[in-house]
């Protein structure tokens, strides 16, 4: 009975405790209230509650080693990642517009003199230690939405300078003579063991740098699209011309190489054999996040977002085409990961298919919160087919990632997977 009171108490005060948290950490404001028309279904409030509750926990506060705040995915990543929190921040804007931009200058503060910013700030001891070549570039786009939330301008005053060092930086070591883009090697793109890159394993990569990227590609789009509105809008009109020019001749890039009408997608191209790396997964969407297609060439991949057999399984955008001959549910090879799958409903919206973002991004948040009802937390990454994790693989095959991490997704994860909640906040009035 004691047992079952604690149980009750815990239960009831779990939001406030919470709150008091997030105020002791400096937070301004309560987290924003589930949308009322879709407050109907109970078990979602407490999901969407739970999960902001677990990203404030995962929020670090300054100390005397650590200056800044600082994101990090889950207790077992103690580090802040340059993509991870670049999506972090993106849920955090909705709550509280001022934490998302600390969470912008703390990877700023080790930005390299060449312009670099790494893949990681790892917390070793007492002391931050940038770390590895890079990841995806999605800070200038993140830093653009966090200023549409918040409108201060002095915030983008303040991180254009290091963003578009950043942005010079990429364009020197990791773009092709055409103007595509490539990564270094396969976990500088975030998705470690995806088919286009290595095997299963990792026991086998290919060298990135033969290719052009469609997913770097478009966020490089994306960079240059989000710097050029940030150039407007503190008077910077050269640099407005010269990344409008950028943006125009990548799009026509991307849409004359990487563009397979026959598929009806993006994919990368291999320059070894001049011709398309013909895997489908979830990264051929990232370019309508930038605004790289017309509108035909959209509306075919909003058909194949809709399409049951690829990406509107159960939960939506799984990494790989569930059609996919290499479709497996390990890591990038099946699974769902929210960020991508955030980035697929914020494309097929920004082309006008209000309803189906709609729909897909009810898909998405509901299969985070159906999971967590079924088993108990967040994770890394989500089966496309079911609530649960049991099908679910790390890398297997890979005896030292298995040892290192284990077997299963990372759990008390409230890293990007918080996007469940930002799609609610963004769709739910739609559902």
């Amino acid at each position: 009975m004691k047992i079952l009171h604690f149980t009750l108490f815990f239960f009831l005060t779990t939001h406030a405790f919470a709150s008091d948290l997030c105020f002791n950490k400096g937070v301004s404001r309560p987290y924003p209230e589930y949308p009322a028309q879709v407050a109907r279904d109970a078990g979602w409030v407490e999901a969407y509650d739970a999960l902001f509750a677990k990203l404030c926990r995962n929020l670090k506060t300054p100390n005397r080693f650590f200056r800044g705040y600082r994101a990090h995915p889950s207790p077992r990543y103690i580090a802040a990642y340059l993509w991870d929190t670049a999506f972090i921040a993106q849920v955090w804007m909705y709550w509280d517009p001022k934490i998302a931009q600390e969470l912008m200058y703390y990877l700023l503060r080790f930005q390299k003199k060449s312009g670099i910013i790494h893949h990681a700030v790892l917390e070793i001891l007492v002391k931050p230690y940038p770390y590895s070549d890079s990841q995806p570039p999605i800070l200038a786009w993140t830093s653009w939405r966090i200023f549409e939330k918040s409108g201060d301008v002095e915030f983008l005053r303040k991180v254009y300078p290091g963003l578009k060092r950043y942005h010079e930086w990429l364009k020197l070591n990791r773009r092709h003579p055409d103007g595509l883009y490539f990564w270094k090697k396969p976990y500088e793109s975030g998705i470690d063991n995806s088919p286009r890159f290595t095997n299963r394993s990792e026991s086998w990569m290919d060298d990135t740098t033969k290719l052009a990227s469609a997913d770097i590609s478009a966020y490089m789009a994306g960079s240059m699209e989000a710097l050029e509105k940030m150039a407007r809008v503190l008077g910077y009109e050269n640099d407005a011309h010269e990344l409008s020019a950028e943006y125009a001749h990548l799009k026509f890039m991307m849409n004359t190489k990487l563009w397979n009408e026959a598929e009806g997608t993006y994919f990368d191209w291999d320059y070894r054999k001049n011709a398309h790396v013909k895997v489908d997964t979830v990264s051929n969407f990232s370019p309508m996040a930038a605004g790289i297609p017309d509108s035909y060439q959209a509306k075919r991949l909003v058909q194949k977002a809709m399409d049951p057999k690829k990406y509107n399984t159960k939960i939506p955008f799984p990494s790989v085409s569930r059609d996919e001959k290499t479709f497996v549910k390990d890591m990038w090879r099946g699974p769902v990961w929210i960020n991508m799958a955030y980035l697929g409903v914020y494309g097929v919206n920004r082309y006008g298919y209000r309803s189906e973002a709609a729909y897909l991004g009810k898909k998405v948040a509901g299969g985070v919160f159906e999971t967590w009802k079924n088993v108990g937390n967040f994770y890394e990454f989500y089966d496309p087919e079911r609530y649960d994790i049991k099908e679910l693989h790390r890398k297997k095959g890979n005896l030292w990632k298995r040892i290192e991490m284990g077997s299963k997704p990372v759990k008390n994860f409230a890293g990007w997977t918080a996007l469940a909640n930002t799609l609610v906040l963004e769709y739910g009035e739609d559902w």
